[in-house]
């Protein structure tokens, strides 16, 4: 039977009496400036919980794994708490009593990447403390480490609008730029929408970063992968700002983020890989042939019926610095060969897509080769 979020709130709590969330990290080098008890530039904002709160309960029936989460064993996903640091700026990003959306974002987060690494997932952090990094230092670190995913993990507010609160997931720029990051906005939107329950919906919850900003969010312009950006709920509505203090609510909505990257995984996360030639060199002036290796995400599990076809032909297109190219396509060894047409030196961008049985878009569909 599941627990209430006020059971595994006095649970938490008589673990913990005493314990402290998150202490600022080693670049946080100026303090508050205000009056000792002035909520607006606390930290520590949120309700204490153990060392190992999440560890207690992952995997009980309150929180359970499901069975197809085995499927993001060994996948390389990269949590980034939004914000950081920045308690000094009186009410920046805090609810209504002060509540401060960094801690939240830090504490989901944490508890998001224990559900990950308990079925074997590779989980990179942005930060795993109170301090600032600029936006392309954060999609640097996800870079750097070649991940697979990008999840920017943040929680909404509105001015002078208290009474709102629902659940957005935000993609970067129209919807042909990556369709994968569509598919991962869509599956983190149904596992949060599944857990949270939030009263209020939005007409279309996947949002387009460029409905802000004409060049969108500069978390999710600088990741070199599939990405995507959560709003789980609002912290400026004064009941969903207390809800966001408790760990068992933070657990709730770590474990939402789970069951739907879960089912994303389970999909299949499809991929490509550029064959011939390795290297991406090619003569300059003169047509040549690229051969790719399609991975549809789930021919490998060897299932009853991998032998057949799991990738949608009428999905297939490539690309090559914008522009349509023909190629051809055998179900036998998932070969794709491209024709390129002559090229001038120097670089071109290579795009391949296609979409599996489920409809999943490849994971990583851009390539650089030369023409010399």
């Amino acid at each position: 039977m599941r627990l209430t979020i006020s059971a595994l709130l006095l649970l938490a709590m008589s673990w913990s009496m005493g314990c402290q969330s998150p202490q600022p990290g080693p670049t946080d080098t100026q303090a508050p400036v205000a009056e000792p008890n002035d909520p607006m530039v606390s930290v520590n904002t949120l309700l204490p919980a153990p060392d190992d709160f999440a560890a207690q309960l992952i995997g009980t029936p309150e929180y359970p794994i499901p069975p197809y989460a085995e499927h993001l064993n060994g996948v390389r996903i990269c949590l980034d708490p939004g914000h950081g640091g920045q308690a000094h700026k009186r009410g920046y990003k805090r609810g209504p009593t002060g509540v401060r959306e960094a801690e939240m974002n830090l504490r989901v987060a944490q508890y998001l990447a224990e559900f990950l690494r308990a079925v074997g997932t590779e989980v990179i952090l942005t930060r795993d403390g109170d301090y600032d990094m600029s936006l392309a230092e954060r999609a640097g670190v996800a870079n750097d480490a070649g991940a697979d995913i990008f999840i920017s993990l943040h929680h909404n507010a509105i001015s002078n609008k208290p009474e709102v609160n629902r659940t957005s997931v935000w993609y970067h720029k129209d919807v042909d730029y990556r369709p994968s990051n569509l598919d991962l906005a869509r599956y983190l939107l149904a596992g949060l929408q599944d857990s949270l329950a939030l009263e209020q919906v939005t007409g279309v919850p996947l949002k387009s970063d460029q409905l802000m900003y004409e060049g969108g969010f500069g978390v999710l312009r600088h990741p070199q992968m599939t990405a995507a950006l959560c709003e789980s709920s609002f912290f400026t509505n004064p009941e969903e700002e207390q809800r966001l203090r408790d760990p068992a609510y933070n657990l709730l909505e770590a474990w939402g983020l789970f069951t739907g990257l879960a089912r994303y995984a389970a999909a299949g996360l499809p991929h490509a890989t550029l064959v011939e030639p390795a290297d991406g060199l090619i003569g300059a002036g003169t047509p040549a042939a690229l051969v790719f290796q399609l991975d549809d995400g789930l021919r490998s599990r060897g299932s009853w019926g991998h032998e057949r076809q799991m990738i949608v032909s009428t999905s297939i297109s490539v690309r090559v610095d914008g522009q349509d190219v023909p190629f051809t396509f055998t179900n036998d060894g998932y070969k794709l060969v491209a024709d390129v047409p002559a090229l001038e030196p120097g670089e071109h961008a290579v795009e391949v897509q296609f979409v599996n049985m489920f409809k999943n878009s490849v994971l990583n569909p851009h390539f650089v080769i030369e023409a010399q």
